[in-house]
């Protein structure tokens, strides 16, 4: 699938905003079944400074820097998307989920070696033991790991109201996870959760479903915004698959990556520090539309 993307974020200002800093996990960046043909990015003010940079993670950073006094900023990304996550093995063939984890947390390295820092805690996942109980439920003596997976994919859907504004970034995930109320990001973190609490190695993945469907079609939850999902690594043969807790999919072609981390702290589209401005607000406005 080929898409073509648009994403603008404003920032409005009650004062002048005299000196900004911004770093932007915004540059959508190739993946196994993602190619990004083309991308381009604007800001207005124009920066001083800008420098591209790659994290940890792989994921590309931008980061600029506003020396020009102003009451609002406009950041635009472009870009020409293909898109084909590769199609997972049949969820039963995979290896049991304790065999995977045994692998991740033994003697030797696992395969690749960056899945086992993803089986820790992270700023914005700590343990909880509720989220191990529930996870408990799907992740059974011996089944395959993706079959397991994808339970709690499916788990997470039914249980969790889709509520914007019910919760924040500030909200700690035990009450995420007692209120059943939230947006992408919480169920994300909450899968995430479940699936660290039994060993396994589980990412967070930034980016963007699409926006135009056909008549026939249900719109997907988490368009017109920026979406997030989860990477499960269930062993060397099978690699990351990745899961939408959101709409109870597995990624395919409905999907655009744009960073992946540890948690939405990783990968967070635009944040920065600023000189003046008092109190703001922000607006944010995603097309993701296929062309073929």
């Amino acid at each position: 699938m080929h898409y073509l993307l648009s994403h603008r974020t404003t920032y409005t200002y009650a004062s002048t905003v005299d000196s900004a800093h911004h770093i932007a996990h915004l540059r959508a960046r190739n993946f196994p079944g993602q190619k990004v043909t083309a991308i381009g990015i604007d800001t207005s003010p124009l920066p001083a400074l800008a420098v591209q940079h790659v994290d940890h993670f792989g994921n590309l950073i931008d980061i600029y820097r506003i020396d020009k006094p102003h009451t609002r900023f406009d950041i635009e990304v472009r870009a020409e998307v293909d898109v084909r996550f590769p199609d997972p093995p049949a969820a039963g063939s995979t290896p049991a989920w304790e065999e995977i984890r045994a692998a991740l947390l033994g003697d030797g390295f696992p395969s690749p070696v960056e899945a086992s820092e993803f089986i820790y805690d992270s700023p914005l996942v700590p343990s909880v033991e509720a989220l191990r109980a529930y996870g408990a439920q799907s992740f059974t003596a011996g089944r395959p790991i993706l079959e397991a997976a994808r339970e709690l994919t499916s788990r997470i859907k039914a249980d969790f109201e889709y509520h914007p504004g019910a919760t924040d970034i500030s909200t700690p995930l035990a009450d995420v996870f007692a209120g059943k109320a939230g947006v992408c990001q919480d169920f994300a973190h909450v899968q995430i959760a479940a699936l660290r609490a039994h060993g396994l190695a589980a990412g967070y993945v930034s980016g963007y479903i699409r926006t135009i469907h056909s008549r026939d079609e249900l719109a997907l939850r988490g368009a017109d915004a920026s979406h997030a999902w989860v990477a499960v690594w269930c062993g060397e043969a099978a690699g990351w698959v990745h899961l939408d807790p959101t709409n109870d999919l597995v990624a395919r072609e409905d999907h655009v990556a744009v960073a992946w981390g540890r948690d939405f702290s990783d990968v967070s589209p635009l944040r920065g520090v600023i000189l003046g401005g008092d109190s703001h607000s922000y607006g944010v406005a995603v097309t993701l539309v296929p062309t073929g």
